[in-house]
């Protein structure tokens, strides 16, 4: 069979080639574990990413089945629980978060999103024999600062989820939008991190809550305060359940 692709379509790709060329002489793609040249992160370096073998209580790191919050923990708890794929310690995570989120780096919303996805599929996320049927499961980013977004021109969240959507099948909701803008929380002590969001979210006019379950999707999950208050107003507005994805735990 022929090409498909119009006469627009092939002029562009011509067009697109050489200022593609041009960007990766000036600007080549290193990987960030090895220094390797043509990409980000190599394969090599990929596959020396550690994936859990069980999942983990957030706060405690008890083992338990879902990686939902112990007994112990999960007092005034909205979420359910958060999946981890990688520790923030690892360099190369770090670095691979980094860059997403500081250098504009945004292709490396693909590697991170297959990291999240490989998770979601060996431990059979969301789980299939769960009450709420999988065409009911939301991903729904953690919406970005206003000044932040303006000058990144991107969510880095909103990026993860639709790459997770790509490879798991599962619908993106933006139920959650940010009221206002806040100090940077990795820059707060746990206590002021909870204050700094208090009442920063809310829920958008069409937004349609009741009965579904929403997957948070985040970079990292350290105090959990972010991703609780986005929880506590899906759940206020009468969601079954909330769950978080992270690619690493600080």
């Amino acid at each position: 069979m022929g090409s498909t692709k119009t006469p627009n379509q092939n002029f562009y790709q011509l067009l697109i080639k050489p200022w593609q060329w041009l960007l990766d002489a000036l600007f080549p793609r290193v990987c960030l574990g090895c220094g390797k040249y043509g990409s980000w992160c190599c394969v090599a370096c990929f596959s020396s990413l550690k994936f859990p073998r069980q999942l983990y209580c957030p706060s405690c790191n008890e083992i338990s089945a879902l990686g939902e919050f112990c007994e112990q923990c999960r007092t005034n708890k909205n979420l359910a629980g958060v999946w981890v794929t990688q520790a923030y310690g690892n360099p190369l995570v770090r670095k691979l978060i980094h860059s997403l989120k500081y250098d504009y780096v945004k292709e490396l919303a693909i590697t991170l999103g297959k990291i999240l996805s490989a998770n979601l599929t060996a431990f059979n996320l969301p789980p299939t024999w769960h009450q709420i049927p999988r065409e009911n499961w939301y991903l729904t980013p953690i919406p970005l600062a206003l000044n932040r977004l303006k000058s990144r021109n991107y969510n880095q969240a909103e990026l993860l989820a639709q790459e997770v959507q790509k490879s798991c099948g599962l619908k993106i909701s933006l139920a959650l939008e940010r009221l206002y803008s806040t100090k940077p929380q990795s820059k707060l002590q746990i206590e002021e991190r909870l204050k700094n969001v208090n009442g920063v979210f809310g829920l958008k006019k069409d937004a349609v809550i009741v009965g579904k379950v929403f997957i948070l999707v985040d970079d990292v999950y350290t105090s959990g305060a972010t991703m609780e208050e986005c929880a506590k107003i899906l759940k206020l507005a009468g969601a079954q359940e909330v769950w978080g994805l992270v690619v690493a735990k600080g």
